[in-house]
């Protein structure tokens, strides 16, 4: 398993708030814990913008706390991810967030959570030699955690460093063996390997541990569909609730497998299910309109146009879609 689903594995474990570890402590020269407090429920609400400008000034005033510095960090992580959804480059804010983990573990270097979240922005910002360095601190600082070995093991398998995956995964089924998280890596590395029987298995038991994990579900799909199975694929997919098959990574899976089978208006359907689902999802339905071209329902995708002009009023997403549907129109194939 490399690339996003990977990382949704990487989310779901560890995510960017704050790897279930103590804050750092600070001697504060400014109210640190209220100032902290309102960055929490900023980005709890969602709102990056209103959480940065409070970590900026904080950090302003505390330049040498590691708590303000990882609190830029998250504060960037997550307007990375809104830069994302509306069609802008992620990659600035994610780099900056990057250099802001370095920041805080150079004050706090004994501190394993901000080692481990310091791996996940440089996984998520592509540095996957950083990554692991980071983790190989954490996992060096908290020799019983399961979350670094597991992360390990994933950035290795994402560089097709197989053996070292393998150990590292092997590490983190040992210290915790009633967690469905190493069982389905273990599952994803399987299947790079071309060990698909096994992989299914593994896969099929991961959810059967947690079967409301749907993060689990939808690497048993993508296995599937790895395998050859893009039919049974959509079948686990389609039985997830409705919340849970609306959400990127579900839906990115279950439009895969339909174009496996050669179903693109159905592929369509679900990424314009997914942008109906999340106003704010430009990208989702952009790709909608890209495969209701494909599919020749031109109506359709001029209605995407306008749900990405909605998502991103002055962005270029909508402009991008808009041209490839006037393109179409003036093939000599267009009716």
């Amino acid at each position: 398993m490399h690339g996003r689903i990977a990382l949704a594995f990487v989310i779901a474990c560890c995510g960017v708030a704050g790897c279930d570890r103590p804050a750092p402590s600070s001697q504060a020269r400014v109210n640190v814990p209220a100032s902290a407090a309102a960055i929490e429920t900023y980005l709890r609400e969602g709102l990056p913008d209103e959480a940065m400008r409070v970590a900026d000034r904080l950090r302003e005033l505390e330049p040498n706390s590691a708590l303000a510095a990882e609190l830029q960090a998250r504060a960037l992580l997550m307007a990375a991810t809104h830069d994302a959804e509306r069609g802008l480059d992620p990659l600035p804010r994610r780099r900056l967030a990057l250099e802001r983990y370095g920041e805080a573990c150079a004050m706090a270097p004994r501190e394993a959570g901000l080692w481990r979240s310091q791996g996940v922005a440089a996984d998520m910002a592509g540095d996957a030699a950083r990554a692991i360095y980071c983790y190989q601190a954490a996992a060096g600082l908290d020799p019983s955690s399961m979350q670094d070995r597991l992360l390990l093991g994933l950035a290795h398998l994402r560089r097709r460093e197989f053996e070292e995956a393998r150990r590292a995964l092997d590490d983190a089924q040992r210290l915790a063996p009633d967690s469905p998280w190493p069982v389905a890596a273990q599952a994803s590395l399987r299947a790079e390997l071309g060990a698909f029987d096994e992989a299914i298995a593994l896969a099929q038991s991961a959810v059967a541990m947690a079967p409301s994990e749907a993060g689990l579900t939808v690497n048993l799909g993508k296995v599937l569909r790895q395998s050859g199975a893009a039919g049974k694929a959509i079948d686990v997919l389609m039985a997830m609730n409705t919340e849970q098959r609306l959400q990127r990574g579900a839906t990115e899976e279950l439009a895969l497998s339909l174009l496996d089978l050669g179903r693109v208006a159905d592929a369509a359907r679900a990424w314009n299910d997914c942008a109906l689902a999340s106003p704010n999802d430009a990208l989702a339905a952009s790709e909608a309109g890209r495969l209701w071209l494909r599919a020749g329902d031109r109506a359709r995708a001029r209605a995407c146009v306008d749900l990405a002009r909605v998502a991103q009023p002055e962005g270029t997403i909508a402009n991008d879609l808009q041209r490839l549907l006037d393109e179409s129109m003036r093939s000599p194939t267009a009716p």
